[in-house]
């Protein structure tokens, strides 16, 4: 059932789950839940299509480090930030995936408060079942699974890069399948243009009762569930938690909730100028293509082993052709104008005539792992929403730690490409890296101790009984890998959990 609660009339609405957001978290959580039979209640602020007074609802404010801030990096509509993705291949819009290694969830004694509470064995049952929901072909994202004689990987001799692969995915698997199928559930009540405004615990402030949300129109509406869960983004998440907290609707907190925020700063700063201008031809495996699995493009990454041995952070690198001639670079230009500069990911650049003669460098684009620090964080700012609530503030910065580590990280890049004889490396200014890659991660960090994080392993808020946070919000740390897969994998297992709680207590 799809209700507005602009026009609704109804004071109240009950289920077994009650989630916060419609985005590919919320979606798949309440997928999964209506596939076991469990009444969900689905609340998101925004409506079917864009709508600028519900993405009004998202702004806030910024300081430190230049940031784009929570307004132009976050959407408000039903299947969430993936109505504007902006990776194309064949006409086709959607996203790049590749899940987080067994190294990114350990605890790295060279990298802060690193570690996980989750074994990498169980994080990869339910990689597997992300894949299908993501529309994703074969969950193996080494190069060599990929590469064929057409589009070999780059002859790398064993050392610290090693090729990889991003896979691509239509934003269709949730602005389609997904939001289809909800709309479909005998079992699900999908309610937009509903915001959460507050909630309110029991007696023994342990438990949940209900969540108050609005609509711009007026209109109030309480839900009532079992179980709660905010699904609504890596700075949203944290919010409504820290709205709670100002008004004592929460118990006391660890001082963790907001803090650790993390994003996947992008840096642009080397070139490399092919040895051989052959080297265009035979980095075909590099360019978004349709293998026989589905549709990939390699990178190059740290190999698991350099990495502990020279203490560094993960990253990857894409490989972007520069245009030689004149003509080539003004249509470059021409398009970059056209698409805009927050495109993530050129497509075809390897195909058509002269392939060789076309480009003169390959920029490095290296998508970085930002350190957790507890002095990157979101508060509540001095701004409001149309409902009185202060809005987010969002501070971020570009740390030491992070600087050093780029630095060495650009040392083993330039050895390592000069060493094979590719080329040589040009290295520009020491800039800050880009930092809105629009990846919100770490505000609601999963730790196993109360005094460490504000979910525990199950992703449920220390101190209270049913209310559970999913998202990248939880992530402990980000590695360099973008978030959704991991997001919709965390969203299975969270599913599974409440499934057995609810099973449990019936």
């Amino acid at each position: 059932m799809e209700l507005d609660a602009r026009t609704l009339d109804i004071p109240a609405l009950e289920g077994d789950v009650c989630i916060v957001g419609a985005g590919p978290a919320g979606l798949t959580l309440a997928g999964a839940l209506a596939a076991r039979g469990r009444r969900v209640v689905l609340l998101e602020s925004g409506g079917r299509t864009a709508d600028a007074a519900a993405q009004a609802l998202g702004d806030g404010t910024t300081s430190g480090d230049p940031y784009d801030g929570p307004g132009p990096t976050r959407h408000r509509q039903a299947g969430g930030t993936v109505a504007i993705w902006n990776t194309s291949f064949e006409a086709v819009t959607g996203a790049k995936y590749v899940p987080l290694g067994p190294i990114d969830l350990e605890a790295r004694e060279w990298w802060p408060l690193s570690g996980w509470p989750i074994e990498p064995a169980e994080l990869s049952r339910h990689y597997a079942r992300a894949q299908s929901v993501c529309g994703l072909g074969p969950g193996t994202y080494r190069g060599e699974d990929w590469a064929d004689a057409d589009r070999p990987c780059l002859a790398l001799a064993p050392g610290p890069l090693v090729t990889g692969v991003y896979q691509f995915g239509s934003d269709r698997a949730f602005l389609g399948t997904a939001l289809d199928a909800i709309r479909r559930a005998a079992t699900v009540v999908l309610c937009q243009h509903a915001t959460m405004v507050g909630l309110e615990l029991d007696v023994t402030r342990r438990t949940l009762r209900r969540i108050r949300a609005a609509s711009l129109t007026g209109r109030t509406l309480s839900v009532h569930a079992r179980h709660f869960v905010l699904a609504s983004g890596g700075i949203e998440n944290a919010r409504l938690l820290l709205l709670a907290s100002a008004a004592h609707d929460l118990p006391e907190s660890s001082g963790w909730l907001g803090r650790c925020f993390m994003e996947h700063p992008r840096d642009v700063s080397c070139r490399l100028v092919p040895s051989d201008p052959s080297l265009f031809d035979r980095c075909g495996f590099y360019d978004l293509h349709r293998a026989p699995g589905g549709i990939v493009a390699g990178h190059l990454a740290l190999s698991d082993a350099a990495r502990r041995d020279q203490r560094l952070p993960a990253m990857s690198i894409t490989l972007q052709p520069t245009p030689r001639e004149l003509a080539w670079a003004a249509a470059e230009r021409l398009r970059t104008r056209l698409l805009g500069p927050r495109e993530r990911m050129r497509a075809n650049w390897w195909v058509g005539p002269r392939t060789s003669r076309r480009y003169a460098a390959f920029t490095l684009l290296i998508n970085l792992e930002q350190a957790p620090d507890p002095d990157n964080r979101v508060t509540l700012g001095p701004d409001r929403d149309a409902f009185g609530l202060p809005r987010a503030d969002v501070h971020w910065r570009w740390r030491a730690r992070d600087r050093e580590s780029l630095a060495r990280q650009r040392a083993v890049v330039v050895d390592e490409l000069e060493r094979h004889g590719l080329g040589r490396v040009l290295v520009g200014a020491d800039d800050p890296p880009d930092p809105n890659a629009h990846h919100h991660v770490g505000t609601t960090r999963m730790h196993a101790d109360a005094r460490l994080g504000v979910v525990d392993p199950d992703s449920r808020v220390h101190g209270l009984a049913n209310l559970f946070v999913t998202g990248s919000s939880v992530f402990p740390t980000g590695g360099f890998a973008n978030p959704t897969l991991t997001i919709v994998a965390l969203a299975l297992r969270l599913a599974d959990h409440l499934e057995a709680r609810l099973a449990s207590s019936a």
